[in-house]
């Protein structure tokens, strides 16, 4: 619920007026235009032309989000540097009954997608902290609880797929961390853009829903990665990430995208997609403790390179039945990665997309710190649930060093212009 911007057309021209130096200066620099020369004096010399991976490391600060991205932005695409997911309840005073209920999900619903399609646009609003800054790929993904169809009163026509997550024998969860009835993922490649996007996203709702629970993300950045392209690491050096389905492969869409439901009472769920939200605590101290070949023996493969063990190159197959010469399997029976492998779960996959977090020391000493843990499906009964109850029951090496403390699930539906996310539910 946010009315007319009186700077947003202001705003708007100066993030375009800002983004074009941003071009002059990259064309400027490539082909040594007379403006650059009259700078010359001033300035070192700038040296050979840009390269393409240095202009690829300043595109993402440049650009907005793909708006028409599908399901929504925020799941295709190179993912921003930083990330901030935050998990909504609506407040107990419109969960008396469902009208009510019914009738704040979709206030504040529409509410986020109008304000998302501004800052999709042009940014944050002026006055906040992005003030001058650049689009940074800037992009909102909203996502629905499934104790938002219950308080709603929509509870039959939750899909299976929306089924709540089983436990897991490795679980340490903690309530405070986990579930929630709404969603929003907010990303950019500046953390500046991502704040004053926050604070006007969770302003917009604060009359009927509360936070839940919130962590941010970080990732490397274009600006910093010698290659940006590149897979990130966690923050135990391992490279994560690394057995996604391609982008452009039409795997990813059969993994990613939530098939046409049988059910019509389902059917709002059509070509969106299924979000697993793991918070997982690093024990980071313990793996320090442990050399590198002894790391890559829990993971399966080796840290530098990210190589599978007997491979060579991080994208090189992971050789399951390999033996060295004494006979022994060459990745062992309780890595990481032969445990999570699509071979040894049925061929279930997901489209992982996670972050590190760090949230400092807690009051006894131990680091809060770890992954925020992020995988897309069409159907976690098929893509996540088998793969973590493989790595939890059959005894994964990296469990040693790993706490599960916090856990959601959300739909998230496809977006169509002119119409909120989840508003044939909501409104159906």
């Amino acid at each position: 619920m946010t009315g007319p911007e009186p700077t947003r057309t202001g705003n708007a021209s100066r993030r375009r007026f800002l983004a074009g130096l941003g071009a002059a200066a990259l064309t400027g620099a490539g082909a040594g235009m007379a403006a650059g020369e009259a700078v010359r004096p001033l300035l070192p010399d700038p040296g050979p032309a840009t390269d393409p991976a240095a202009e690829e490391r300043l595109r993402m600060a440049g650009q907005p989000a793909d708006a028409a991205a599908t399901p929504q932005p925020g799941i295709t695409g190179r993912a921003p540097a930083f990330v901030h997911v935050l998990s909504f309840d609506l407040a107990d005073t419109v969960r008396e009954n469902t009208g009510t209920a019914r009738e704040a999900a979709a206030t504040v619903l529409r509410s986020w997608a109008e304000l998302a399609t501004r800052l999709h646009e042009d940014g944050p609003a002026e006055g906040t902290a992005a003030t001058g800054l650049l689009p940074a790929s800037l992009m909102v993904t909203v996502g629905l609880g499934g104790s938002l169809l219950q308080a709603i009163g929509a509870a039959d026509r939750r899909p299976d797929a929306l089924a709540d997550l089983p436990e897991f024998s490795t679980d340490e969860l903690r309530p405070r961390w986990c579930g929630g009835d709404l969603l929003l993922q907010i990303g950019a490649e500046d953390p500046m853009v991502l704040a004053a996007a926050a604070d006007e996203l969770v302003a917009a709702s604060t009359r009927t829903t509360t936070v839940r629970w919130a962590l941010r993300g970080f990732r490397h950045t274009a600006a910093a990665a010698r290659n940006p392209d590149a897979t990130p690491r966690n923050l135990m050096g391992q490279i994560d990430g690394t057995a996604n389905p391609a982008q452009d492969h039409a795997l990813f869409d059969r993994t990613v995208t939530a098939r046409e439901a049988r059910d019509p009472a389902h059917a709002w769920m059509d070509g969106g997609s299924y979000l697993v939200i793991r918070r997982i605590r690093m024990l980071l101290d313990e793996w320090r403790g442990l050399d590198v070949p002894a790391r890559e023996r829990v993971l399966g493969r080796r840290l530098d390179t990210g190589a599978p063990l007997g491979g060579r190159k991080e994208t090189d197959p992971v050789v399951l039945t390999a033996r060295d010469a004494s006979g022994r399997p060459v990745i062992p029976e309780d890595a990481h990665v032969r445990l999570a492998n699509p071979e040894s779960n049925l061929g279930a996959r997901m489209f992982r997309r996670g972050y590190s977090y760090d949230e400092g020391w807690r009051d006894d000493g131990v680091r809060d710190a770890g992954l925020l843990f992020m995988a897309w499906q069409g159907d976690p009964a098929t893509g996540f649930v088998p793969v973590q109850r493989s790595l939890a029951d059959r005894g994964d090496a990296l469990n040693r060093y790993t706490r599960h403390e916090g856990s959601a699930l959300f739909a998230v539906p496809a977006a169509a212009r002119g119409r909120y996310p989840g508003q044939d539910l909501v409104e159906g």
